[in-house]
């Protein structure tokens, strides 16, 4: 699964600066949203000098994506200056966008230091995986698998029962990281982080209140999506995901996250809104 993973997030170049790519989950209800940040986010990697690093991603998701049909990525050069690159990445299927993306990258630079400080939560050997939990207690979609799957060791700390929901202090968090060792391939682990990130940030917003993605008469989908990239990020090693809502409201919810490493080095930020309404 992670062989696969790695496949899905290397888009193929069809000529230069466009590129076309796969889906994860091909029998899914729609693509994962968090599989097309990170395929923009490769693509846009491609096209930048290699001694400049990605350090922000501003989306918008624009239509549901159609797993069965491959994505065209089209990468707009917007800026080369002297030590940032900006990127324009448009996602689209049978000619319409999917999700439309800002990628910024920059040569290392020193500057002052400080960061939030990591909060303390148990260590991932202690926890149980969600694939492991989801086989025992009979709740594996085979079609739709995230936190669930063989390329991804996702490790909550407090874990949801979706089937019975009830209302809980609206912050998660939880240990991530592939299953596997990946290779050093430009912009690969911040891809995989991108991956990640679409993690949690819905379901917090729904904790908040006590329902379930699972209701049928419930809407939920991303709507826009920023990531921030604080320091270099290795994707095969254990991450803390942790997650809190910030406002639920108007039929929208708004959550951020931070990423911090086993030794407590926050390396990246993310923010998430969602569509949050009744049908």
């Amino acid at each position: 699964m992670l062989d696969q993973l790695l496949r899905v997030l290397t888009p193929t170049v069809v000529v230069e600066d466009v590129f076309v790519a796969n889906n994860m989950h091909p029998k899914a209800p729609r693509v994962y949203g968090g599989q097309v940040l990170a395929q923009a986010l490769r693509a846009a990697s491609e096209t930048v000098a290699s001694d400049r690093e990605v350090h922000s991603q501003h989306a918008y998701f624009l239509r549901p994506g159609d797993p069965a049909e491959p994505i065209r990525l089209e990468v707009e050069r917007a800026l080369d200056g002297g030590s940032l690159s900006s990127r324009r990445v448009v996602a689209l299927q049978r000619g319409k966008p999917i999700l439309v993306c800002s990628v910024s990258f920059q040569r290392p630079g020193r500057g002052e230091q400080y960061q939030q400080d990591m909060p303390v939560v148990p260590a991932p050997e202690t926890l149980p995986d969600e694939r492991e939990r989801a086989l025992a207690n009979d709740e594996m979609d085979e079609d739709f698998m995230i936190a669930t799957g063989g390329d991804l060791d996702v490790r909550l700390v407090n874990p949801v029962d979706w089937r019975n929901p009830v209302t809980r202090p609206a912050h998660l968090e939880a240990w991530i990281k592939t299953s596997g060792p990946v290779a050093d391939h430009q912009g690969l682990h911040p891809a995989l982080l991108a991956y990640m990130s679409d993690t949690l940030l819905v379901d917090v917003c729904l904790l908040a209140n006590g329902v379930s993605y699972l209701q049928p008469e419930l809407q939920v989908a991303s709507l826009d999506h920023a990531l921030w990239f604080h320091s270099p990020v290795r994707a095969d090693e254990w991450l803390l995901h942790t997650v809190e809502a910030e406002h639920v409201g108007g039929g929208r919810g708004l959550a951020r996250g931070r990423f911090y490493t086993r030794d407590g080095v926050l390396v990246a930020s993310v923010a998430q809104q969602a569509l949050m309404r009744y049908r």
